[in-house]
């Protein structure tokens, strides 16, 4: 079969080109030693579809995603799915989860205008049960710093907000703050594979350092089946069937979702991952 390889713009892998590009190379590679041929080609210059049987999508561009869905109506096969990626912004999928019971913080979505009003006069809220809480910006993944912000006091509020308005990001999500044990988790819906770790004990790479807000993991118990069940119905909900995400660990061993993205670097488990993804994408040929 012959397939097409799209890989993600340097401006959508904030810290992550390298391993971002090490991802997508070691899944061509695979496909290749499956027999496939295999084309590649940036999302920065991505035209002609025409005459591939399927296509591995790391792109995040919207023009260029808007070019590929229309691609996909017309029958072209597509992981992560085009129309997913346009339509499973982190806002959409704040009210999705929340309405289809995937265990997240209690979270709520806001424009600019009520950032502000937020910032002015905040107010008792579920979003402060825990005396912090995150913002971020909820129209796309986050491609520089103040994108996600830890927010313990009225000042850092203000702050968030006037970022928000310099780079004027108009779709906003706040979440709680839960205390707790933060695990990265990665996965490819279909498959068996799944990995998962605590980032800050082991010090691996942070894109901005955001993990040390949560401290050094106290080793809740909790069961990995039911975190991989979750997060595949997750992916199956959003359409980000090559996903990676992250979750807070309770001392009960419930857990809560706090992120869930499209096609990670799989920077730990590059070579499972990437059998993997082989094998999901030739499930669709």
């Amino acid at each position: 079969m012959k397939l097409l390889g799209i890989e993600r713009s340097s401006r959508f892998s904030p810290n992550s080109t390298a391993r971002d590009k090490a991802i997508f190379n070691a899944v061509a590679d695979e496909l290749r030693r499956m027999g496939h041929l295999v084309d590649t080609a940036s999302e920065d210059n991505a035209t002609a579809f025409a005459g591939y049987e399927s296509v591995f999508n790391m792109g995040r561009d919207e023009c260029f995603l808007h070019r590929l869905a229309e691609e996909e109506i017309k029958g072209l096969r597509v992981i992560n799915s085009a129309s997913a990626l346009l339509s499973s912004t982190r806002s959409v999928l704040t009210r999705l989860f929340e309405e289809k019971k995937i265990p997240t913080p209690e979270s709520r979505t806001l424009t600019l205008a009520q950032l502000r009003e937020y910032a002015s006069h905040p107010i008792s809220s579920g979003c402060f049960s825990s005396g912090s809480l995150w913002i971020k910006r909820g129209d796309a993944c986050a491609q520089q710093a103040t994108d996600v912000c830890f927010i313990r006091n009225k000042e850092e509020l203000q702050t968030a907000y006037k970022n928000f308005l310099a780079h004027n990001i108009d779709d906003i999500v706040i979440s709680e703050h839960i205390p707790g044990d933060l695990v990265k988790f990665y996965g490819v819906e279909g498959t068996d594979f799944f990995f998962y770790h605590y980032p800050t004990a082991t010090g691996t790479f942070s894109k901005f350092g955001l993990e040390v807000f949560n401290g050094v993991p106290a080793g809740y118990d909790f069961s990995p089946e039911e975190l991989k069940k979750t997060a595949d119905r997750a992916a199956r909900l959003s359409g980000f069937i090559v996903y990676g995400g992250d979750c807070i660990i309770r001392p009960d061993g419930t857990f809560a979702i706090i992120d869930f993205n499209d096609w990670p670097s799989f920077s730990l488990c590059r070579t499972e991952a990437a059998q993997a993804i082989a094998t999901r994408i030739g499930k669709t040929l």
